[in-house]
């Protein structure tokens, strides 16, 4: 039995429904045919140009990212640019793209989830719950947890830093502060800082943090870990790499999906 794109959207909007999504936010298919058979699928973070380029290069049917290509209407395709380049070269080869973001931040078991366990945080709960979802208690943007003992703030940073494998990380607020409660939020986390500040954890891990939001979590005496925005959300590559396996592989023996091995992150320390 062929396996269809339309096949695999279907899989990919229960485990992360586009309901959940941001207003703002551009979730879904963004370039394909409902009706294209997929045998290949490859996930990354980004669907920028060397991921593109390799996924056609290696013939690649359905590439699956976190962040969307498109954020805005697209009002001209200039293929002299690197994001006209890219949906040319997508078309061209037949390459579907197809984006799970801030539905897949706001989903119950989804990467907000899947980072605080990996920070070893437990009792979950959302930093801000969705307006309007069927279940407050489970899905939301950020999660708030407690680790299960209390260290100081700058032992935490360690760990973090050691758990999601970045080369650095950024700490802000006293080094010897003692932290149980932890709230996380993937990705650029500076608009749930006042959320964080209503709660009663002791610190903030996310990324992409700036100055003022971090001074007013300092002035708060609470502290935080910003670990840059690839770290925060590149765990969800594997993790989806699974769960597809798990949904189809069996059904499906030519079906393949891979995780996409080029990407890292932008900044390096100098």
């Amino acid at each position: 039995m062929q396996l269809l794109l339309a096949d695999i959207i279907n899989a990919l909007e229960r485990m992360a429904p586009p309901s959940l999504a941001e207003a703002w936010d551009n979730v879904g298919l963004q370039i394909g045919d409902l009706r294209r058979r997929i045998d290949s699928v490859w996930v990354a973070l980004d669907s920028g140009p060397d991921v593109v380029a390799a996924a056609c290069r290696f013939q690649v049917d359905l590439l699956i990212t976190h962040h969307p290509l498109f954020f805005r209407p697209v009002k001209q395709i200039a293929t002299d640019t690197p994001s006209g380049a890219v949906i040319e070269l997508a078309v061209r080869h037949g390459l579907a793209i197809y984006c799970l973001h801030t539905n897949l931040d706001a989903v119950a078991g989804g990467l907000n989830d899947l980072l605080a366990h990996r920070l070893g945080l437990r009792r979950l709960g959302p930093l801000m719950p969705p307006g309007g979802a069927s279940d407050s208690r489970r899905h939301g943007i950020g999660r708030v947890g407690t680790l299960s003992r209390a260290m100081p703030l700058v032992d935490l940073a360690r760990e973090v830093k050691q758990r999601l494998g970045a080369a650095t990380v950024r700490m802000a607020g006293d080094p010897d502060l003692r932290v149980k409660r932890v709230a996380v939020a993937t990705g650029s986390g500076g608009s749930l800082v006042g959320d964080f500040l209503k709660t009663d954890a002791h610190a903030f891990i996310s990324g992409d943090l700036r100055y003022h939001e971090v001074r007013d979590i300092e002035y708060a005496r609470r502290g935080v870990v910003d670990v840059g925005h690839f770290h925060s959300e590149h765990l969800m590559v594997d993790a989806m790499v699974q769960r597809l396996r798990r949904a189809f592989s069996r059904r499906h023996r030519r079906f393949q999906v891979q995780a996409c091995s080029l990407e890292k992150d932008p900044f390096s320390v100098v």
